[in-house]
């Protein structure tokens, strides 16, 4: 969450410091303040996202820093492959509002399926059984179907979420528009976090 609201150049600072794999992307990226694409894997973890030449898999300079964090958080389940459906969408909306998606300022990602290094995959459709309408993690939390990869995926879906490092983690709990992905994001200005 700390990453949203920095400068341009601190952004760009944070960048350089850390070392990150990343490139300026100079294509058109309207809504996105420091537009970059990812060149290399961030902390062992490959982020497999639309290439070079499509729209979606550019990202803001802050989104690339919060993932470098959840690359941390990842690692440390084995976790080597990210698949990402999309993470700029220029004229998302929330639906039925005519509220912007943080996908439209590169502040989003939506996480399709994860890679684990002994080639056991955690696919979000498949394995995360979720229950409409029901909590994702904490206390009341349920499984539709508690299989193995189900439980470390849930797991992992609820450590992503305490560490922090999102505003929003919207889950397939949260409606059929997320049945097949995870949605992460940072927002500028936003003081809360929710986990749906």
């Amino acid at each position: 969450m700390r990453f949203a609201n920095l400068t341009a150049s601190a952004c760009a600072a944070e960048l350089r410091r850390r070392g990150l794999p990343v490139a300026p992307d100079r294509g058109p990226a309207e809504g996105i303040a420091v537009p970059v694409r990812l060149t290399g894997e961030l902390r062992g973890v490959r982020f497999l996202s639309p290439g070079q030449k499509s729209v979606y898999g550019k990202l803001d300079c802050r989104l690339a820093l919060a993932l470098d964090e959840l690359a941390g958080v990842l690692e440390g389940h084995q976790i080597v492959t990210v698949r990402v459906d999309n993470l700029y969408r220029p004229h998302a909306r929330l639906p039925g509002r005519r509220t912007s998606s943080q996908h439209r300022y590169g502040l989003a990602i939506d996480l399709v399926s994860m890679e684990r290094a002994d080639g056991t995959e955690l696919s979000v459709e498949r394995d995360f059984h979720a229950i409409a309408g029901g909590s994702p993690c904490g206390p009341d939390a349920r499984i539709a179907d508690a299989t193995e990869q189900a439980v470390t995926l849930r797991d992992l879906v609820c450590e992503i979420a305490r560490s922090g490092i999102f505003h929003h983690v919207l889950t397939p709990n949260f409606n059929e528009a997320h049945h097949d992905h995870l949605h992460l994001d940072i927002k500028r200005g936003e003081k809360r976090w929710l986990v749906e």
